[in-house]
């Protein structure tokens, strides 16, 4: 049996996992929309510890999981070699453990690439006013992906990392499309899609506790991930 958490929260939070993984009697995929971050580090950290405990109970871990990260191909250096450094240690650790979480890697198509939108169709620098980049490099490969499960399996569910204390509007949000006692909500773009947020009663200070005392399901030293954040913000922490 893998040693429980010292956090009640974080142990309740894979409850919960592991009664929507192996309850669930529709075969869809999980999707994880991972970056690297804080909190989708929290999240797969949490989701990989209820799969790995289901499987060492001997219980049938039969649902795929993907890790989708996106590049955007424009990002920071060092947040990108992190992120690849990730990747490698998520997709290696899965198969030495036989878990069924797979690694995708997602890009923008060629024309929507951000130097062919702002060098060759003369699109602006993106700014708070025109963010055509979150759309064109963010969110349609990784929703071209979530289509092509949908079209495999007929629904998907994509977890989400989101939580009420990231701000006041992302509270409201959340809310919103929340149904009163079900763990799922719709999404609300994307038809045969569910919506899944296992951390979002987390607090920024319990997402911190438990990067730096869980050690990496996949094998990765997470002071690296508390280090990034220290070098790019003091207020962060």
């Amino acid at each position: 049996m893998i040693e429980k958490l010292k956090s009640k929260k974080a142990e309740k939070i894979i409850v919960d996992i592991q009664d929507q993984y192996i309850n669930d009697q529709n075969f869809r995929p999980w999707i994880i929309g991972f970056s690297g971050g804080k909190d989708s580090t929290v999240l797969l950290t949490l989701t990989w510890i209820a799969i790995a405990r289901l499987k060492a109970e001997g219980k049938t871990v039969h649902r795929k999981v993907y890790v989708v990260c996106n590049d955007t191909m424009v990002e920071n250096p060092i947040i990108t070699s992190y992120v690849e450094d990730v990747l490698v240690k998520i997709e290696n650790a899965a198969l030495e453990q036989d878990l069924p979480i797979k690694v995708k890697k997602t890009t923008p198509k060629l024309e929507e690439s951000f130097w062919i939108n702002v060098i060759g169709k003369g699109y602006p620098v993106p700014n708070n006013s025109f963010r055509w980049c979150t759309d064109k490099l963010k969110i349609r490969p990784t929703a071209n992906f979530l289509h092509q499960q949908i079209d495999e399996n007929g629904e998907a569910i994509v977890l989400l990392g989101t939580r009420y204390d990231e701000s006041a509007s992302r509270e409201r949000s959340i809310k919103k499309h929340e149904v009163e006692g079900e763990r799922l909500s719709k999404h609300t773009t994307s038809p045969n899609t569910y919506v899944y947020a296992p951390i979002k009663e987390l607090m920024t200070e319990e997402v911190w506790y438990l990067i730096n005392t869980v050690n990496s399901p996949w094998g990765f030293d997470n002071k690296i991930l508390f280090n990034i954040y220290l070098d790019a913000s003091a207020d962060d922490y």
